[in-house]
């Protein structure tokens, strides 16, 4: 079952990535393969550059797919906080206070900017799996806001066994659980940040070494 649920959480963003980079994949055009000799002679000889055809780094692969694969949390996790909206709205007792655990207020309360993060994930997962434009500045937008998200999400689970009165085993089984996506979500906006450096490295390398008109692509990039 658990394996199941797993390849079916991984089809659709991998049905994603692949269209994408084949989608993309002459935008990430030519880059310099080395030097070939040509010319007779030891004095006639001149190095020409040969080019290969450019593809993505494999830190701004590892990003994007994985943007791909998060983002898509963003259905069931719209559906999960639109059901836990209600539930906190029909809690309020006559008092107006909230019956709900404070575990799960606190995820609700969350869920806005929780979503926000999730679609600028899948913007930034496509963005960079064809290098569209703006890819640097929406995986750097993504990466911002999973931050921040994270950050002050870690304060407030950090304050629900204080203030919870009756904060179990279970309670804390599942706050383990929601700091362990935490560190994930962490992790993935510090790979963000590197898959944006890679992508201005990449840019860089381009203009500085920019290729000819028609170049001639190696054999073995053909």
């Amino acid at each position: 079952m658990i394996l199941t649920l797993a390849a079916l959480a991984l089809f659709a963003p991998l049905c994603a990535y692949i269209a994408l980079r084949v989608s993309g994949r002459r935008a990430w055009g030519v880059v310099q393969d080395g030097h070939v000799s040509q010319g007779a002679g030891v004095y006639r000889s001149v190095a020409v550059p040969t080019w290969k055809r450019g593809a993505p780094p494999f830190v701004v692969r590892a990003a994007s797919f994985s943007s791909l694969l998060l983002g898509q949390m963003v259905v069931p996790g719209g559906l999960a906080a639109l059901l836990g909206l209600l539930l906190f709205i029909e809690s309020l007792g006559k008092r107006g206070e909230p019956s709900l655990p404070l575990l799960l207020s606190v995820l609700v309360l969350s869920a806005p900017t929780g979503l926000a993060v999730a679609i600028k994930l899948l913007i930034a997962g496509q963005a960079m799996a064809r290098r569209g434009p703006g890819a640097i500045t929406s995986t750097r937008s993504a990466a911002r806001w999973a931050i921040w998200h994270n950050l002050v999400l870690s304060a407030a689970l950090a304050v629900v066994p204080i203030l919870e009165p009756a904060f179990g085993s279970d309670q804390i089984a599942q706050l383990e659980v929601c700091y362990a996506y935490v560190t994930v979500s962490l992790a993935h906006a510090l790979l963000l940040r590197r898959a944006a450096r890679a992508l201005e490295a990449y840019d860089a390398a381009q203009a500085a070494d920019p290729a000819p008109a028609d170049p001639a692509i190696s054999a073995s990039s053909a």
